[in-house]
């Protein structure tokens, strides 16, 4: 693995508000996820199997992460 670059990012408060994190393949977003919001789900799209499942069943995202299980 190359270098480790820090990254100025600035994010809302997250209790209050989701992110959809952005940007091109091998740029350090899952690792930043990783490191700052370990306990924050990750989903990625990339896998076909989980594209597939969401993309039949949009539903799953509120069930699985809806506001209810924020509080």
């Amino acid at each position: 693995m190359g270098n480790i670059i820090s990254r100025a990012l600035v994010l809302p408060d997250l209790s209050k508000h989701s992110v959809f994190l952005w940007g091109p393949r091998r740029t350090g977003k899952s690792f930043w996820i990783r490191t700052h919001l370990p306990e924050a789900p990750l989903l990625d799209l990339v896998k076909t199997d989980t594209f597939a499942e969401y993309a039949a069943r949009p539903s799953l995202l509120r069930e699985r992460y809806g506001a209810s299980q924020a509080t």
